[in-house]
């Protein structure tokens, strides 16, 4: 792709939802209580209301209609808030529904399932659990991003990617798009200037969430597929990774259903 043609596509980047990165950062502290939740989350309509009919949904299955933001958070738990609140914040920014390729279902759910994979795994690292979750719900955005400004260009890249075992999807994005999955995301944590307490410092850290979020990418594609413990990439034993995997292959359901509802 020529560079004049990426630049131009680079430049429209869309702009996040007023006061998001601020609710971000809010749902990334470990001492933010509900209250606070629900106080930042009420000053976003659509959140809210996407949030609402979550927890009137079969996926909450509640007993009396829920008709209130607060309502709302309390029935769903507040990992579940955390962790739909920021896709929420993240994802409405984009369409990418001119990319017949680009599953909605699958990126939402891996990327439900990796965000929690890397909150429960998070101590083996030292990282903070919320800071870990928001940094692998945030991995991937970059593939919304090309979805949604270069549908033609990433729709091809998928189906290259599917006709062939020897190229993966980084490296047909790539050809395609001039940019890769984190490349792009990259760009749009420094074009939305969000600051590194909710990115985690992945892509420099070496040692801590550089390791831990790609690892957790690999299980929850993997989770989402129904492999085997014995078949994944989780090592052979039953530390806490096996522990992390198999409980997210027990709520694979429910994460489907609440993909398919919020999304």
């Amino acid at each position: 792709m020529q560079t004049a043609r990426k630049d131009e596509k680079r430049s429209k980047v869309p702009t996040l939802e007023t006061g998001a990165a601020k609710l971000l950062l809010k749902l990334s502290d470990a001492d933010v209580s509900m209250d606070k939740i629900i106080e930042l989350v009420e000053m976003s309509p659509s959140i809210a209301a996407r949030l609402v009919v979550s927890a009137n949904s079969a996926w909450s299955n509640p007993v009396a209609p829920v008709t209130s933001v607060s309502e709302a958070c309390n029935r769903l738990g507040l990992n579940v808030v955390r962790t739909t609140t920021i896709a929420l914040a993240i994802g409405q920014s984009f369409n990418h529904r001119s990319c017949p390729s680009f599953d909605a279902e699958q990126f939402w759910c891996t990327s439900i399932i990796g965000s929690n994979l890397a909150a429960e795994l998070a101590h083996t690292v030292g990282v903070e659990p919320n800071t870990a979750r928001t940094a692998a719900l945030l991995h991937n955005i970059g593939l919304l991003w090309l979805a949604d400004y270069m549908p033609s260009e990433t729709d091809e890249s998928f189906i290259d990617a599917m006709r062939s075992a020897e190229h993966t999807l980084g490296q047909c994005l790539k050809q395609h798009c001039g940019s890769d999955r984190q490349e792009a995301s990259l760009y749009l944590y420094e074009a939305w200037r969000l600051p590194e307490a909710l990115t985690g410092g992945w892509a420099t850290d070496g040692r801590s969430l550089a390791e831990l979020i790609p690892l957790c990418e690999a299980m929850a594609t993997e989770v989402y597929a129904e492999t085997p413990l014995e078949d994944s990439c989780c090592p052979p034993d039953d530390g806490p990774m096996c522990g992390a995997y198999m409980k997210q292959i027990r709520e694979l359901p429910r994460i489907r259903d609440l993909a398919a509802t919020l999304f």
